[in-house]
């Protein structure tokens, strides 16, 4: 049939402007563009600038939220005047005082406000301002809640904006953690909040009805007993606070879930374990866009581990930020220098708040840190003499996890295979090795006596340091304690054939913080004397009920 058609086509005569008209394009043909356009479904496309910027947009707007309730709460309530304290207190005061003087009120009282005004009485006026104070308590926990609230989508949105850049948020270790806390912290304060409401609601029908009753004394009952109830939730749900405002405001309430046990590049992957997960995608982010800028030959991983060296010395105040900054001109080309330095989010405020928070997690490691330096200022001599240097250190007192930092330096001329083992009866687990190869190190060759502690021509205690790090070997264990009380952890070092070449017996403490201890305490026993307050007066009613 197609060849008819063609013969039948190619037998009839057309003209030359029949012809052109054939061959111009129609008015609604498609452009090579919108055909490929139109192939294409929404699905196929992917995250545009508009997306991107309206997410950007979306979270200054909710920072800028965050913003102000943190600075109401940090002013009234969990700081400065402390109403989240106060304000339950004072009302749980006022409730035993009504109680108390529910039958009459004092003479000093009468003579002085029942005599002006006869329905005042003391019951009556002590009852409604602990309703009132209930009521404002509810105020400060709802603020409490859209801050934890503001918090949460600040957190989302964060993660929403680095996938929409195709950069896996979501599969960072800490994500699931801090996301359970974001969630947990919104939970908690609601069920607070939910007790104090209910306990309001009680303490207010109490009050109008004077709790003579067997009903009204039940309703005293559950309003005593809410509040002591509602204390003791609010000092278990308060710990760690968190925020996105402050760039390290995550930092108090992130635990890593895991860490490298024989870290290469130390600070590096000690500073990186404790960031949360937005800190550390921003990390990533501020590494990539600085390796372009790098001396010829140099290595990024190096450079990010000497600058990270140098501003914890600097935040320690033993160096100065010149000083730093001429130091990285070795690794970074003297354009790309400044933006070491003048990040918006690593600043010189981010990085004295994080060495900060890694200082107090991790201060075993920055303990040996510090006898090594000691060891290159005053006593050189006996550290090169020593051609396999060991030390290892861990917390004098353990609270929740114990962390454990042993590192080693092979100045011999030989490299030598090590087994470190560490044993102990009292944390999981009881015993770990690890098999190190320690290969010869010439960081102590040739290098003066007297070693100046910071110089720009010679090496220095810092430079030596930083090579002994770098040519060294370092474990970090974690040690989980079984009980309270004494406990020892031995480090044993030996050779390939198990013979014993030295090892270490570190005696600790294993108790928890008086802070929490008390948090806790405090709360149990508000708890308890919460509900043994609302038995006290919910079973004779039930019972006479029954009689009934």
């Amino acid at each position: 049939m197609r060849a008819c058609a063609r013969a039948r086509m190619g037998a009839e005569k057309i003209t030359t402007e029949d012809a052109l008209d054939l061959l111009a394009p129609s008015d609604d043909a498609l452009s090579t563009e919108d055909a490929i356009a139109a192939t294409q479904t929404p699905a196929d496309s992917g995250p545009t600038l508009s997306d991107i910027e309206a997410v950007e947009k979306r979270m200054e707007k909710l920072r800028a939220r965050e913003r102000h309730l943190l600075r109401l709460d940090r002013l009234f309530l969990s700081r400065g005047i402390h109403l989240s304290l106060t304000l339950p207190i004072f009302a749980l005061a006022l409730q035993l005082i009504g109680r108390r003087y529910a039958k009459g009120s004092p003479d000093w009282w009468i003579s002085s406000v029942e005599s002006g005004f006869p329905d005042a009485t003391l019951s009556i006026v002590a009852g409604l301002l602990a309703t009132i104070i209930l009521f404002a308590w509810m105020v400060s926990l709802l603020v409490v809640r859209a801050l934890h609230k503001t918090s949460r989508k600040v957190f989302l949105s964060e993660g929403k904006s680095f996938m929409l850049r195709g950069r896996p948020f979501e599969s960072l270790h800490g994500y699931e953690a801090i996301n359970d806390v974001t969630r947990m912290a919104i939970t908690r304060v609601s069920g607070v909040l939910t007790i104090v409401t209910f306990t309001a609601l009680a303490q207010l029908a109490a009050t109008l009805e004077g709790g003579l009753t067997e009903g009204g004394g039940v309703l005293v009952g559950l309003a005593i007993g809410g509040t002591f109830a509602a204390i003791g939730f609010d000092l278990l749900r308060s710990g760690s606070h968190h925020n996105t405002v402050e760039r390290w405001g995550l930092l108090e309430a992130y635990e890593p879930p895991l860490h490298p046990s024989c870290p290469n590049r130390v600070f590096t992957e000690i500073l990186t374990t404790w960031m949360d997960p937005v800190l550390r995608a921003r990390f990533d982010a501020h590494i990539q866009s600085l390796r372009d800028g790098l001396q010829p030959g140099k290595d990024i991983h190096s450079a990010i581990e000497h600058l990270l060296h140098m501003r914890y010395l600097e935040a320690l105040g033993e160096l100065t930020n010149r000083q730093v900054r001429q130091s990285m001109e070795y690794y970074f080309r003297l354009d790309r220098v400044p933006e070491l330095f003048e990040n918006d989010w690593f600043d010189e405020e981010t990085w004295t708040n994080l060495f900060l928070h890694i200082r107090e997690k991790c201060s075993p490691f920055f303990r040996l840190l510090s006898r090594l330096q000691h060891d290159l200022s005053d006593d050189l001599e006996s550290l090169r003499a020593d051609t396999l240097h060991f030390d290892v250190d861990m917390q004098n007192v353990v609270s929740g996890a114990g962390h454990l930092f042993a590192y080693l330096h092979n100045s011999g001329d030989e490299s030598r295979t090590i087994v470190i083992k560490i044993q102990t009866p009292d944390f999981q687990p009881h015993e770990s090795a690890f098999t190190l190869t320690l290969e010869s190190s010439s960081a102590l060759t040739g290098i003066d006596a007297h070693l100046p502690t910071r110089s720009n021509t010679t090496d220095d205690v810092h430079d030596i340091l930083a090579k002994m790090m770098a040519h060294g070997e370092m474990i970090w264990q974690t040690l989980l304690p079984q009980h309270d009380g004494e406990a020892t952890v031995t480090v044993r070092l030996e050779d390939t054939d198990g013979n014993l070449l030295g090892g270490k017996v570190l005696a600790v403490q294993v108790r928890p913080k008086l802070q929490d201890r008390i948090r806790q305490t405090g709360g149990v026993a508000a708890i308890g004397a919460g509900i043994f307050a609302i038995l006290y007066r919910i079973v004779p009613w039930v019972a006479s009920l029954a009689a009934l």
